[in-house]
């Protein structure tokens, strides 16, 4: 019996920008009884449905974005008698479909980390479960990933989590919903030896793929200080002295290195963590800015965020203190006017934005703007049908 990790994609580059992490890390949460796992990743090459036997089991994480190319490998691999576990964020919010659509024999919702061993051992035995609940696992229970398995020429970033969940709700992001808002954050020298580990394998870029790099905000603390919780002062303030540790044995790396992380645009009061981020060469972050206005800020729940001038004097602030900023924009907010386009232009002109995308507002199953969408359509049910199906494609 062999394990078979699969990371879907419909089309195949060669080169990867990023390393799938999920992949590496179920790859070490499998016991070391069944052998190092076979690990397919669909944007490098597609998988060989020759590799895959009757009795092997195959692990397929799906986002919305590549759920029916991972639901036709995994009704391929149930043809071929495996297995089959779908896991990730959409199957955690629509586990039923990855039974209705893609032949699965079990689906992990929430972290894999500890209960991926369990399903292997279920399914060896034949005692699996339908559903596994792997919940939101505590810091110290993240795995560092078996990047002895990955190609070293084939990614141009290698990725380390630090931190797993996102205390915001914003409308348009499953995160928080799948994460939970709760940020759970992996011990300093734990995170250091994995990215020791990528070095010495010769990646000397790093993504901290983080759902939200700056965990705890200085408003935050203020906040918990009025409240007279004491408690939850001391929470915030170790947190943050995490961080800090962390950046400081970063800084202590090879000085060739690279790092890159995504962030709130709250970090730009913060000039302290701005400075410890620069010393640690973290060089980029990606900042979500959304919407230019108040009015856009409000409709997507991000009015943690500055809008107009302020705005611009905000992100200013992160490249003046030696970090460059990839903008990220939402067009299609109901705010939304002609004149939109060109004010949010001349702003990321104001605020010297390194780099800056501009997407369209898509309501991805799993958020409330999808909620607020379904709930929108009275019932028409072909409707909702045909968006979802337009959404998962």
């Amino acid at each position: 019996m062999r394990i078979h990790l699969v990371n879907p994609s419909d089309t195949s580059f060669g080169i990867g920008v990023i390393t799938p992490r999920w992949l590496y890390v179920l790859a070490a949460a499998t016991p070391v009884g069944y052998g190092d796992p076979v690990i397919t990743d669909e944007t490098l090459e597609q998988i060989q449905p020759e590799l895959i036997e009757r009795g092997d089991v195959m692990g397929i994480g799906i986002h919305t974005g590549n759920a029916l190319r991972g639901m036709q490998v995994g009704r391929m691999a149930r043809e071929r008698g495996a297995s089959v576990v779908y896991g990730g964020i959409h199957a955690t919010l629509y586990p039923e479909e990855a039974f209705e659509l893609g032949g699965a024999d079990a689906v992990v919702k929430g972290d894999g980390d500890v209960v991926w061993a369990k399903v292997i051992a279920d399914l060896a035995l034949g005692t699996a479960q339908r559903i596994y609940d792997g919940g939101r696992v505590s810091g110290e229970q993240f795995l560092p990933a078996r990047w002895d398995l990955a190609p070293r020429d084939r990614y141009m970033w290698a990725s380390v989590q630090t931190v797993r969940g996102c205390p915001k709700h914003c409308s348009f992001c499953s995160v928080w919903r799948t994460d939970g808002q709760k940020p759970r954050q992996r011990t300093t020298d734990v995170v250091i030896e994995e990215i020791v580990q990528l070095r010495r394998l010769g990646f000397r870029f790093i993504a901290l793929a983080d759902d939200n790099f700056y965990p705890v905000t200085l408003t935050d603390i203020q906040l918990a200080e009025k409240q007279g919780n004491a408690h939850r002062v001391g929470e915030l303030l170790a947190m943050r002295a995490e961080r800090f540790e962390l950046m400081e044995k970063l800084a202590k790396l090879p000085s060739d290195m690279v790092f890159f992380t995504q962030i709130t645009m709250e970090a730009g009061e913060d000039t302290q963590f701005l400075d410890a981020m620069r010393k640690a060469r973290i060089k980029g972050a990606l900042v979500g800015v959304e919407s230019v206005t108040a009015e856009g800020l409000k409709s997507v729940f991000k009015e943690f965020n500055s809008a107009g001038a302020d705005l611009a004097t905000r992100l200013s602030t992160f490249k003046e203190h030696g970090v460059h900023v990839l903008g990220s924009f939402i067009f299609g907010l109901p705010s939304d006017r002609k004149d939109t386009f060109a004010a949010t232009t001349v702003l990321a002109k104001q605020a010297g934005l390194t780099f800056a995308q501009f997407v369209m507002m898509t309501p991805f199953p799993g958020t409330v703007d999808f909620d607020r969408w379904e709930k929108s359509m009275n019932g028409n049910v072909l409707m909702w049908t045909e968006f979802r199906l337009l959404a998962i494609g």
